[in-house]
Order: C-alpha cells, then sequence, then structure tokens
C-alpha cells in the first residue's frame, strides 16, 4: 500500500484571503454565534420549527469551522514571531 503525501491529502477551502484572516475570522464565528442563538432561542419560545433547527445548529457548526480556522491563523502567527533564533557559537 502507498503512502500518500502530506500535501496531496489536503483539502483546502475555497474561501478568499481575508477569511482566512485570524481576526476576521473571530468576527465571523461570533456573527455565527449570534445567529445560533436567535434560532435556538425561537426553538424554546415558539413551537418547534425545523427551520430554526437546522438553521440553529447549522449556524453553530460555522462557528465552530471559523473558530478553527482563526486559532490555526493565530498559532501560525505565533509561531513565526516566536521562532527561536540560532545559538551564536564563538
Amino acid at each position: 500500500m502507498k503512502a500518500r503525501s502530506l500535501e496531496a491529502s489536503r483539502f483546502a477551502l475555497p474561501l478568499p484571503g481575508w477569511v482566512l484572516s485570524p481576526y476576521t475570522a473571530i468576527v465571523i464565528a461570533a456573527v455565527h454565534v449570534y445567529l445560533s442563538i436567535e434560532h435556538l432561542s425561537n426553538l424554546v419560545r415558539n413551537p418547534v420549527q425545523w427551520t430554526d433547527f437546522w438553521k440553529g445548529f447549522g449556524s453553530l457548526g460555522g462557528a465552530y469551522v471559523f473558530a478553527a480556522l482563526s486559532t490555526r491563523g493565530f498559532g501560525r502567527h505565533k509561531s513565526r514571531l516566536h521562532s527561536p533564533e540560532p545559538a551564536q557559537q564563538g
């Protein structure tokens, strides 16, 4: 069995570059949380409707995805900023 290379198995989301910025992804995740709260609270207050159910949990899923993208971006920026300098010999 042949092992696949890491580059060949990577899945890339078709998102514009500005969305992959960590701060923008946090804002988009916050909007998703706001929308999910609105729809899921309708499930408690009003008779249960399928649209509120799938929109509420779907937006929670979207919030999870964008929060994961933002933490991945913050980790990438942090590793670049705090990379150890080579030790000086002499």
